[in-house]
């Protein structure tokens, strides 16, 4: 044919192709980001639908991909506690290598829209970090050919890289265990994180059948409105009831209850064990050094780098979900 039909658009052999617009963009244009399989592969299907390329000017080979990471709305005084933004893009950065990365980093919201502008480039891929956005977002994403992961919670049918709540606190149990540790303990989160809280009590309460410790999720579990409402009358209260273990959901919860403890007179380890979990940058300034493990944001997001390269630039899908295993670190609280 010496014109392609005017139905046959980059966007309708993508979809024929099983592959972004992006990629057949780059495979018609000769990239050397695409593999040759899937260069042929997208040939074939285009040369088999009629399109015919239009002649265009090309300065040169684009090697860079373009990544929007989208971090969650920063509603609370504690949120950039939990992460180092530097690691989230820099483990990023590696994993999407050899490749060039421009990362373009915006906060999402309620009326977050993933593509506001008609001509603003092709986005190859969203990462959204620590949050759950609409369905009607992952469904835009899905219709303009792009890749899109989540980072640290569970949508179904999205990718996700995830830490591995579960074994985390299941080695925290077993460290417990190993210090004498038999029952008594309370485990202490939040309201707003209900997939890592639920993950994380669950894991923590199979550690302890597995190590001979009681604990009943029923009876043991404090949920607090928000970190800020974890308090000095509510942990009294839990000492005198007998609780001599706090298992704090994470990090900032693990400091709270230093703090609190400290201004109640109690002293730790020798009244009181207090164990973390994730190793955020707030285990840098606290005294004495929390018990916590590593569920390290560079290597989560390395993954997920390596994740979306594989399948922008080599057209392989790997896993759906991915697990990233913690490593617990011993400190001074236990």
């Amino acid at each position: 044919m010496s014109k392609s039909s005017p139905t046959v658009t980059m966007a309708r052999i993508a979809e024929a192709a099983g592959v972004s617009k992006a990629t057949v963009s780059r495979a018609l244009g000769g990239s050397s980001l695409i593999g040759g399989p899937v260069v042929s592969h997208v040939k074939a299907v285009a040369e088999k639908m009629g399109y015919v390329r239009r002649n265009q000017r090309r300065h040169s080979e684009r090697s860079i991909l373009t990544i929007k990471l989208v971090l969650p709305p920063s509603a609370s005084r504690t949120a950039n506690l939990f992460y180092s933004l530097f690691d989230l893009v820099d483990g990023l950065r590696e994993g999407l290598s050899p490749s060039g990365a421009n990362i373009i980093v915006e906060t999402a919201g309620k009326d977050y829209v993933p593509f506001p502008h008609k001509k603003g480039g092709e986005v190859d891929a969203f990462v959204f970090a620590f949050h759950r956005p609409p369905a009607a977002v992952f469904e835009e994403i899905k219709e303009k050919g792009a890749k899109c992961l989540v980072l640290n919670r569970v949508v179904r049918g999205v990718r996700q890289v995830v830490s591995d709540h579960r074994d985390a606190m299941r080695q925290v149990a077993e460290h417990l265990s190993s210090k004498g540790v038999a029952g008594n303990c309370c485990f202490v989160g939040y309201r707003g994180i209900e997939d890592v809280m639920r993950m994380r009590v669950q894991g923590f309460t199979e550690g302890c059948a597995a190590n001979g410790i009681t604990f009943e999720a029923k009876e043991d579990v404090w949920i607090a409105d928000s970190p800020e409402e974890i308090k000095c009358e509510t942990i009294k209260a839990e000492y005198e009831r007998g609780v001599r273990v706090f298992v704090g959901v994470n990090d900032v919860v693990g400091s709270l209850l230093i703090q609190q403890l400290h201004e109640l007179g109690y002293k730790i380890p020798h009244d009181i064990l207090v164990t973390g979990c994730d190793n955020s940058p707030l285990c840098d300034v606290i005294i004495p050094r929390l018990t916590t493990v590593d569920l390290s944001i560079r290597t989560l997001a390395m993954r997920a780098g390596r994740n979306l390269h594989a399948g922008i630039v080599n057209g392989v899908e790997s896993e759906q979900s991915i697990l990233v295993r913690g490593e617990l670190l011993i400190g001074e609280t236990t």
